[in-house]
This record gives structure tokens, sequence and C-alpha cells, in this order.
């Protein structure tokens, strides 16, 4: 199982200046990471000359960690886009004679509200149109079609999930408007949602310096911030486990 905690780690050695890096951590990275001892000795047999192979051993493994993550990253996401696709039906025909949802959830006095509420029911259509795409996109990718289905397959899967969150708030703020209120006054769970993905965004890189410099004042701040995130990733919690956080 891959040392997460180093990845950083290895990062920040890898983007420290030649001239000012230490080569016996490079080499102690080395031996951590690939439990090596024979390339160990050969390293620092000669530390200085052998300086260019450390870092050559360390680019490799950084940049399949970082494959590794991308790879677990997608696979969570992956979970996820196969929730929203059985619950918006997105693998059935645009023209199924069963009602749609947005049939099902127009308000009966939808001819009398507001311009602007009315808009949040005409552009959910739009925003499921554009979600289905999403999906067709990610249902053709595979390893017979693609090199790196991971990398193709992460941004369909990023923008799927977010029109979907757009796609509930707009559902949120139409089924609960109350008339004779100013529209822009109707807020409800959507501040608690967009703090949620702030915080969600927030605590990788917040975890990335606990990595790298464990410290408890920090510690209490990953911890906050996890708090406030409705519902983290499977990501998201194996990171804090690993750090120790949960």
């Amino acid at each position: 199982m891959i040392d997460l905690e180093l990845t950083p780690i290895i990062k920040k050695w890898l983007d420290t200046e030649p001239s000012q890096r230490d080569l016996q951590q490079g080499a102690d990275l080395l031996l951590r990471v690939t439990k090596n001892k024979i390339l160990y000795a050969n390293v620092t047999r000669n530390i200085e000359q052998r300086a260019s192979s450390i870092e050559y051993h360390l680019k490799k493994i950084y940049s399949s960690r970082l494959n590794d993550i991308t790879h677990a990253e997608v696979k969570a996401m992956m979970v996820t886009v196969d929730s929203i696709a059985k619950a918006r039906g997105l693998g059935n025909p645009e023209g199924s004679s069963k009602k749609t949802e947005l049939q099902r959830g127009k308000r009966a006095d939808h001819d009398e509200l507001p311009d602007e509420i009315k808009q949040l029911y005409v552009d959910n259509a739009d925003v499921l149109r554009k979600m289905r795409e999403c999906h067709v996109r990610l249902r053709m990718i595979s390893s017979e079609n693609s090199t790196c289905p991971d990398s193709d397959r992460y941004p369909w899967a990023k923008e799927l999930i977010a029109l979907d969150t757009l796609y509930r708030e707009n559902w949120n703020r139409y089924d609960h408007y109350v008339k004779g209120t100013a529209p822009a006054s109707v807020k409800l769970v959507t501040d608690a949602r967009s703090e949620s993905r702030n915080a969600s965004r927030v605590i990788h890189l917040l975890l990335g310096k606990y990595a790298a410099n464990p410290d408890e004042a920090l510690a209490a701040r990953i911890r906050d911030t996890y708090a406030k995130i409705s519902s983290p990733t499977v990501a998201i919690r194996k990171k804090m486990s690993e750090a120790g956080l949960l």
C-alpha cells in the first residue's frame, strides 16, 4: 500500500532548486519508498555524483504516485456518477414515454411565479441535457479506445457532478419559493452547500501541508474544515484517516 504522506514530501524535494537539495534526504526518501538497500548503498556511496540518479528515481516514483492517486480519485467519482445516473435516469432514452423528473416536479402554480423562478425550471431542462451528454461521453471511454481512461474520464465526471449540484440547487429554489417574496432572497440551503464545496476544495491543500509538516494547530483547522463538508468523498475520508485525523 502506498504511503501517501510521502508524496507531498517527494514533490517538495523535487521542486527545490538542485543546488539547494538535501541529497541525503532524497536518498532516504528513495529507501523508504523502494526498500531497496542496494540502490540506497549505491547512491549514498558518492552522493554528490549520484544526485541525478536520485532525482531520476524520485521523479519516476512521483509520477507513478500521481497516476495511482488519480485512479483512486476517478474511481470514487465514478461511484458518484453511477449514483447520479441512476437517480436522474441518464441511461434512459430522452424520448422515453415515462414522465420525466421535470414533468413530475412542475408546480401547479408555475404560471403565477416570477420569471426568475420559472426560468429555473427551464434551465434545469438544459442542465439535464448536458448531464446526459456527459454520461454518454463517459460510457464511450474504455481501455480499448483510450490510452489513459482515468485522465479522459476525469473532466467529464467532474462536470457531471457539478451539473448535478446545480440541478439540485435549482430545484431547491424552485420548489421552496414562497410567492410574494423577492426571488433574490431565496437562498435556503444554498449557502451551506457552497460552504461545503469550498471546504472540500480547501481540505486537500491543508492535508498536503499537514503531510509535509504535521502541526496541532493545522490539525485542528483541518478537522474544523472537514466538519463543514456535508458529504465527504471517499478520497477525502481516506486522506483524513491516513493522516490520523478521523
